[in-house]
């Protein structure tokens, strides 16, 4: 299977639909960019700017480092310039916009749909687009794990693990799985690279990808695992597959 080099275009036509504004950054532009820095290391597998792409599993490793052990969080992962670096527990040097790249290459496609399943109807919307489909159904939920060493000792867990629900301190049990949604483009172009968000808890629309857990709507839900959570700058790889 070739990884599908193309598909980055996919991605303006998506920025279109969302937003009209004409952008003072030139989106297209930066994901030329991004994809001048794609590199084939192995029959298959591919590097961007330190993502690994497989392309017969559409697995993507990412690499990250522990920010905090223990805090209020809105977001699992942010670029480490991000605006929200003092409300995640992971953050990365690579661009927000290379990982959406990195996306689209393994054959993900943004779609909204999943993010507001559990919302309770009397609850008011945390956004009001109407929610997109994926062309593919289920092709914008993701499997998200993290990967770290101690000694000589692996440790894989789900991202999830990282992560209590405040009121009842336990792991969602509805986080196994993740919405990629895509982040938009505006007047100042694109903007999870202007606000370094890229995975979020609570329901960020400018994020690339969001939690569909019960409650995301609330700001004030979830906070850190710390029991869970190796120690503050170690090195952890981020493992994004298809959800099941």
């Amino acid at each position: 299977m070739r990884l599908p080099v193309f598909a980055f275009l996919a991605f303006l036509p998506c920025l279109a639909a969302q937003e009209a504004a004409v952008p003072k950054v030139d989106a297209k532009a930066q994901l030329e960019e991004a994809k001048k820095l794609l590199k084939e290391t192995a029959p298959g597998v591919y590097d961007l700017n330190g993502i690994q792409i497989t392309a017969a599993t559409r697995e993507l490793r990412i690499p990250c480092s522990i920010l905090h052990q223990k805090l209020p969080i809105e977001y699992a992962l942010v670029h480490e310039t991000g605006e929200k670096v003092h409300e995640t527990i992971l953050q990365t040097t690579v661009k927000p916009i290379q990982v959406q790249l990195a996306l689209l290459l393994a054959n993900y496609q943004p779609a909204t749909k999943g993010i507001l399943d559990k919302l309770d109807p009397k609850e008011e919307r945390p956004y009001q687009d109407k929610d997109t489909e994926p062309a593919t159904p289920g092709a914008n939920r993701l499997h998200i794990r993290c990967e770290w060493k101690v000694g000589d000792k692996t440790h894989n867990v789900p991202l999830s693990d990282f992560i209590q629900n405040i009121d009842e301190r336990k792991t969602p049990p509805d986080l196994d799985t993740w919405i990629f949604n895509g982040s938009r483009i505006d007047a100042e172009g694109f903007v999870a690279e202007i606000t370094g968000s890229i995975i979020s808890t609570y329901v960020d629309r400018t994020a690339i990808i969001n939690s569909p857990a019960k409650g995301n709507h609330r700001d004030d839900l979830w906070i850190s695992m710390p029991a869970n959570i190796p120690a503050e700058e170690t090195k952890v790889t981020l493992i994004i597959t298809p959800a099941k």
